[in-house]
């Protein structure tokens, strides 16, 4: 696995899709990116993942009037801020709204999200581009891959000392006697 500029791990594209559906079929809340009037709009929501198209449910309104036929961004992630681990993947691709026999073929995949009132209109983002990175703080290498611990990245025990895991850097005067 190669490192960005920053020392992320660049994840494979068959991890990044991994992670994709996972997070789906998890119910985690991924975060749509589309252009509004030359500004970026964010959308926080459920959405699934059906062969190489994301699913997400939208209500009326900006998102669901402007989303047909659009380049969208959608993101992912996980960090563990005590364990200084964590991983983001970025999809892009073009948005579609399905048909209502499209949405009935979709059975269980059709996104179900978490909000009351959830919207009707359903819109599949196909992947076009994909990528992701994964840090680890503590000098160890990035195996496993993140999604070989789903879900049991959310069920680690209590953690230890802040330092715990990395070596003492060189001359701390702690060590002193």
């Amino acid at each position: 696995m190669a490192n960005d500029q920053r020392g992320s791990v660049m994840l494979s594209e068959d991890e990044c899709r991994r992670l994709l559906a996972l997070a789906g079929a998890s119910g985690e809340v991924g975060r749509l990116a589309m252009n509004r009037e030359g500004a970026p709009h964010l959308v926080p929501l459920n959405f699934s993942v059906c062969g190489d198209d994301i699913l997400v449910r939208l209500r009326p309104g900006f998102a669901a009037y402007h989303l047909e036929g659009e380049t969208v961004a959608f993101e992912i992630d996980h960090s563990e801020s005590y364990s200084r681990k964590g991983w983001s993947v970025l999809a892009e691709g073009t948005a579609r709204a399905l048909t209502y026999d499209e949405i009935a073929k979709l059975g269980r995949n059709v996104p179900h999200p978490t909000v009351m009132e959830p919207g009707m209109r359903v819109f599949a983002i196909r992947l076009e581009k994909v990528s992701g990175r994964s840090i680890r703080h503590d000098y160890q290498s990035v195996d496993p891959a993140p999604s070989a611990v789903w879900p049991d990245r959310y069920h680690e025990g209590t953690p230890g000392p802040v330092s715990a895991g990395r070596p003492e850097p060189p001359g701390d005067p702690s060590s002193a006697e």
